[in-house]
């Protein structure tokens, strides 16, 4: 029973860390020692995402051009977000049971990006065929531009996905080594350095295919 109690408060401490928070909260603890507790992350994370509306501003010369570009942003940045949190959450799991060597941390980081870059290239195709074939059936647009666009799509779907993955298994596998609790690199972080990852992907291959292709 003893070692049963002892579990489950671990797990409550993980589900704590992974929501970007220290300790776990009750119900009775005071309100501004909860906010106290939650406002640093917080703010951290505000700002790696005032980076990342930066960066979408970067590239306003392809937005410009071509709002339609904009549409499937939402789509890019979700999937990069949901495999770093995959590969957060097996790397979070592997590093709390097992005590990796170098050489194991580097397979593990490998074999998350070989998985992330597969699943990417597998729903970039089907993206690409989806999307092209909706833009062009469905709203009309030119049938060059809308597997352009889709292309853009499937292109830095697989790329984000890539990154994302090694971003999700390296970060803690780093906080690791630093002797920093890994379960503190947890979802909202990843997911903020994925949204910027996924950004950039995006809109540089839209500008170099886009602008750079002189199809816009």
């Amino acid at each position: 029973m003893e070692e049963h109690k002892h579990t489950e408060e671990e797990l409550e401490e993980d589900y704590a860390r992974f929501a970007a928070l220290s300790d776990v909260e009750d119900l009775n603890e005071p309100l501004f020692k909860s906010v106290s507790k939650r406002l640093p992350w917080l703010f951290c994370l505000l700002l790696l995402s005032l980076i990342v509306s930066a960066t979408v501003g970067l590239f306003e010369a392809v937005v410009k051009h071509i709002a339609l570009i904009v549409n499937f942003q939402s789509l890019v940045l979700a999937m990069a977000g949901n495999v770093g949190t995959q590969s957060l959450s097996v790397t979070i799991r592997v590093i709390t049971e097992t005590d990796l060597n170098l050489k194991q941390r580097f397979r593990l980081v490998f074999k998350e990006a070989k998985i992330g870059f597969l699943n990417g290239i597998l729903l970039g195709i089907l993206s690409f065929i989806l999307i092209g074939t909706y833009l062009s059936f469905f709203v009309g647009e030119n049938v060059n531009l809308a597997f352009s666009v889709s292309l853009c799509t499937a292109l830095a779907m697989a790329l984000s996905m890539l990154l994302s993955s090694i971003s999700g298994t390296s970060v803690p596998l780093i906080f690791k080594s630093l002797k920093v609790d890994p379960a503190v690199a947890s979802g909202p972080l990843i997911t903020t350095l994925n949204d910027l990852v996924a950004v950039v992907s995006y809109y540089s291959i839209a500008y170099l295919l886009l602008l750079g292709g002189n199809i816009i």
